[in-house]
């Protein structure tokens, strides 16, 4: 190939295009004698189109999945406004809403399946209708579903007469405006049994209190009532077989049943079987009369002639042992408790606490209340007791001075809610006869008068105890100086 000069004129096409070939017309835009400005397009190829392409119809994929989730859509909406449409037109036009959007991709999906397209603006129209047919219709549909729901549901918590069943089959999944106003009542009737069966009277107790103070008036509520009612009464019946009959105590019993008594407290009992409370409660009252009995002189100056008594008052002048604080409010209250204590242990042998509680009965009085009753009246007694100490150098006893004997009237009562009396009791103690003295270091000279005291309350529960036909505690015949009493 020739070069040209260096530096020389420049050809005006090096490298000229190729002539055309034989036959084929020359190319419109060619520059004689410079070849073609660009390649030819290829001759056309048999079963080649050529021209601009058609437009490609919808995606057959695509409407598939517009039809799935239009379908899962709408279904699922169709069901929260059968479920949530009596919550009112708003929620149910939202719910319509978004139902009609769903059948609007089931529309569209549908179409674009068979290879066709649906416009625009005319499909936003089904979800406007779908909007107002959930709110035309929704709550109506919803009251239909949840009637027929409330219906089945309530026949199947009957049948089974299971709390936890009423409790979240019913009372949690029905909307409350269908339920029906007896439901809660079955509800808290199956939770009464529960609680019986457990035994568990404490609970059966609360749930009288909710329907007294929730449902007061209430008719649907007394089956809750009757239940508890019966099942408490039951179980003070039951209570009742445990203790002594009259007529069939055992041959060691100590006590002797008052059937009188045993028929006054089966009427508090009957009255604690429908109460929300298993309080009876003890009334105590305490009085002494301490003026010198008629006939006390003789026996006075009989115990001026005992020997002791002689040497520890020489001049005659013997000395009466006041009853200082042994008969006091302090004392008498502390005495009270020992009653309580021995009382409430012996019936809880039988009955659970929350059958039978024994309390103090409180200042704000009685009404309203079931009440025993216990007064004691302290009374002087011609009798004298010479209260004397051994002198440790002669070994000789040496009176202190003489106690003055005392009794004391007991009387016992029980009382109903109205206060009518249903049974009364009186008897006589003498509590020198029945005990011993312990020496207590540092008691006052008139600690006997407390120490006896002590000791005839004790006694006295224990018999009142076993009238009742109970077991009493054990017998105590030696007692001691307590610096409160009791």
């Amino acid at each position: 190939m020739n070069q040209p000069p260096s530096g020389g004129p420049q050809p005006a096409q090096p490298y000229p295009y190729p002539h055309p070939p034989a036959g084929m017309p020359p190319h419109a835009g060619a520059v004689p004698g410079q070849g073609y400005p660009s390649y030819p397009p290829y001759p056309p190829q048999p079963g080649m189109a050529w021209g601009p392409r058609p437009p490609r119809g919808p995606s057959r994929g695509l409407g598939v999945f517009k039809l799935l989730i239009g379908l899962a859509l709408a279904g699922g909406l169709f069901v929260a406004l059968l479920v949530e449409g009596h919550e009112g037109v708003g929620p149910s036009l939202l719910m319509g809403l978004v139902m009609g959007v769903g059948l609007r991709w089931i529309g569209t999906g549908a179409a674009n399946v068979a290879g066709k397209r649906i416009p625009l603006v005319p499909s936003l129209a089904v979800p406007v209708i779908g909007a107002v047919i959930g709110a035309a219709a929704g709550p109506a549909l919803s009251g239909v579903y949840w009637r027929g729901q409330e219906s089945v549901i309530f026949d199947r918590c009957l049948a089974s007469g299971n709390r936890w069943t009423w409790e979240f089959d019913y009372l949690y999944d029905i909307p409350e405006q269908f339920q029906r106003p007896e439901a809660k009542a079955h509800c808290l009737k199956a939770a009464v049994q529960d609680a019986l069966r457990d035994k568990d009277y404490g609970q059966v107790r609360l749930h009288m209190g909710t329907v007294r103070r929730e449902h007061a008036g209430d008719a649907n509520f007394d089956m809750v009532l009757a239940e508890a009612s019966r099942g408490l009464n039951q179980a003070y019946e039951e209570a009742l077989q445990k203790l002594n009959k009259p007529g069939e105590a055992d041959e060691d019993a100590e006590f002797a049943v008052d059937e009188e008594l045993r028929r006054a407290f089966a009427v508090l009992l009957k009255e604690l079987s429908t109460s929300e409370s298993a309080d009876v409660y003890v009334a105590f009252s305490n009085a002494a009369e301490l003026a010198e009995p008629q006939g006390h002189e003789a026996r006075l100056n009989l115990m001026k002639q005992e020997e002791s008594v002689k040497r520890g008052f020489p001049d005659g002048k013997v000395k009466i042992i006041r009853e200082g604080a042994a008969f006091s409010p302090k004392y008498d209250n502390a005495r009270r408790n020992t009653f309580l204590k021995a009382s409430s242990d012996a019936f809880r042998q039988v009955f659970d606490a929350n059958l039978l509680s024994l309390k103090a009965l409180p200042e704000s009085g009685r009404r309203n209340l079931l009440v025993l009753e216990v007064a004691s009246l302290i009374r002087r007694t011609p009798t004298y007791f010479n209260y004397y100490e051994t002198n440790p150098k002669d070994q000789l006893e040496y009176s202190k001075g003489l106690l003055f004997g005392i009794n004391v009237t007991w009387t016992f009562k029980v009382f109903d809610r109205q206060g009518k009396e249903l049974y009364a009791s009186q008897t006589v103690s003498e509590p020198a006869k029945n005990i011993s003295l312990i020496d207590t270091p540092g008691a006052p000279e008139w600690s006997v008068y407390s120490i006896l005291m002590d000791s005839a309350y004790y006694n006295y529960s224990r018999r009142i105890i076993g009238q009742f036909g109970l077991k009493p505690p054990p017998e105590k015949r030696a007692f001691g100086y307590k610096a409160a009493g009791g």
